[in-house]
């Protein structure tokens, strides 16, 4: 808590940044940042959560392969469609009070899917759960980045990406424990049989409702409030902060007034929904935030392409290695045709009982749980190192691990480095404080918002060509996706 050495030495009158490092470090920030890795956290159970569970829901509604396909991409769908928006209320709103009003409503619409009694209601809701959720995207981490003092911004950015890279761990240690249980309750007058798949998709909603609560306890972002011209209130908040952090009375905060270096938010009140899209939007691709706009958005994609689009084969591959037959001497894509194709050909019918493997649920957990360690080992990496040559550094490693996972023959090597190639994710925390730092306070919410959309968007057409490829054509297809990052570095 020594930020600044001296308060007493800061003028009355001072910038943001000078103002925000006089509340120092401590208790506020710490709940802030717990609070805010939650409404993450459910977010991205929201939208991989579900998939956890889809094996046993399709088994209890008799759905087909196609229903299953749009079933498990409505979350993405809905998280795309409404990032737009969320970035404008975060933009034009705020940020605390966008949370505020959509991550409860994302929570009561996933505990209402849990109880659909029908796929179309199922997928309805699923969608409109995604779609509010997504807000803590858009809001979550622009609030968190504008509270933290500088010092501390980039860490706290990178422990908040950790809570999404954790999402899969989570989500199956809440499974393991109910997928292994077999119930059934009949509930006539929802027209519906209460399954375990249920309960399942009720308990992984508990960490976003907790979120919601302690966001009622956090104030409005200061900078926000400063750029919408609303100083007093900045510094009411910045005062409370300043008496959470430090334990000092508020009125020994020596700050009196404070300005932004940058551009204000411009008054927006009598212009159209368009129009205020269209004017939160158009200032990102043009001079002067055009070229680092484009820089961070094809960052993204060319790291969700590769993340995303191969996520949904890690328990596939890692069981096709521990199947009973010797994979030794095989190259990584001989292994991954295989299970490819023959999962596409399994045209049998599945005990709902036992429909979710507790190998696979493993398999996740392990992936994921390296995953977010490595996330949080960044965090202490990216101050020395520097917020450039940490992204360069993963990006490299992805390259080399992709490289040589098409040449390796040892199976537990191969799994290994696949594992390593899809942590290419592991640079969203440099990117959320890029367009934290590099972006007017009043853009932050949309630059973050589109950050989702370009990330899921590419991910989910990824999804599909790798379906489409991976049984008959792996070899080129990798050797693609590692052209694709290695494009970065030129």
């Amino acid at each position: 808590m020594n930020l600044p050495n001296n308060i007493n030495q800061i003028g009355k009158k001072c910038d943001f940044e000078t103002a925000l490092n006089v509340t120092g470090f401590g208790k506020y920030n710490l709940a802030q940042l717990v609070i805010c890795c939650l409404l993450i956290l459910a977010m991205y159970i929201d939208i991989f959560g579900f998939s956890v569970a889809l094996p046993s829901v399709a088994c209890d509604m008799q759905l087909n392969t196609a229903q299953q396909g749009l079933l498990s991409a409505v979350p993405l769908i809905g998280v795309m469609i409404s990032s737009y928006a969320w970035g404008l209320c975060a933009d034009t709103l705020g940020r605390r009070t966008t949370l505020l009003f959509a991550m409860p409503a994302g929570m009561l619409l996933n505990l209402g899917a849990s109880l659909a009694p029908n796929y179309a209601a199922l997928a309805a809701l699923k969608f409109f759960s995604a779609g509010f959720t997504s807000s803590a995207n858009a809001a979550g981490f622009v609030l968190l980045g504008e509270s933290v003092p500088n010092r501390f911004r980039g860490r706290f950015m990178f422990l908040m990406a950790s809570a999404t890279m954790y999402v899969q761990l989570v989500i199956c240690v809440i499974a393991l424990p109910i997928t292994s249980t077999s119930f059934t309750i009949d509930v006539s007058w929802l027209g519906l049989t209460y399954r375990p798949w249920r309960l399942l998709l009720q308990v992984i909603c508990i960490p976003g409702i907790i979120g919601a609560i302690g966001m009622f306890f956090l104030k409005e972002s200061p900078k926000f409030l400063l750029s919408k011209g609303k100083e007093e209130d900045a510094i009411d908040v910045l005062k409370v902060i300043y008496v959470w952090n430090r334990g000092l009375d508020r009125d020994t905060y020596p700050v009196k007034s404070i300005f932004l270096e940058e551009t204000s938010m411009a008054d927006n009140g009598h212009v159209s929904f368009l129009r205020k899209i269209w004017n939160q939007t158009a200032p990102l691709f043009q001079p002067p935030l055009l070229k680092n706009s484009l820089k961070l958005y094809y960052i993204l994609l060319c790291a969700y392409m590769t993340s995303t689009g191969y996520t949904m084969w890690v328990p596939t591959m890692t069981n096709a290695y521990f199947d009973g037959e010797d994979r030794t001497g095989k190259v990584f894509c001989e292994v991954a045709s295989t299970a490819a194709t023959s999962t596409s050909n399994d045209t049998s019918t599945t005990d709902c009982d036992s429909v979710i493997k507790p190998m696979t649920l493993y398999a996740v957990m392990c992936y994921s749980g390296i995953s977010g360690t490595l996330n949080i080992m960044l965090t202490f990496i990216v101050g020395p190192l520097g917020k450039r040559r940490t992204t360069i550094l993963v990006f490299a490693i992805a390259i080399v691990s992709g490289i040589v996972l098409l040449f390796i023959r040892i199976p537990l090597m191969s799994i290994a480095l696949f594992y390593f190639f899809l942590y290419v994710a592991l640079i969203l925390g440099n990117v959320n404080t890029y367009l934290v730092e590099l972006n007017p306070t009043y853009l932050r919410g949309m630059a973050t918002c589109l950050s989702v959309v370009v990330a899921r968007g590419f991910g989910f057409f990824s999804v599909q060509l790798i379906a489409s490829l991976l049984a008959d054509h792996c070899t080129p297809m990798i050797a693609g996706y590692i052209v694709l990052i290695a494009c970065e570095f030129f």
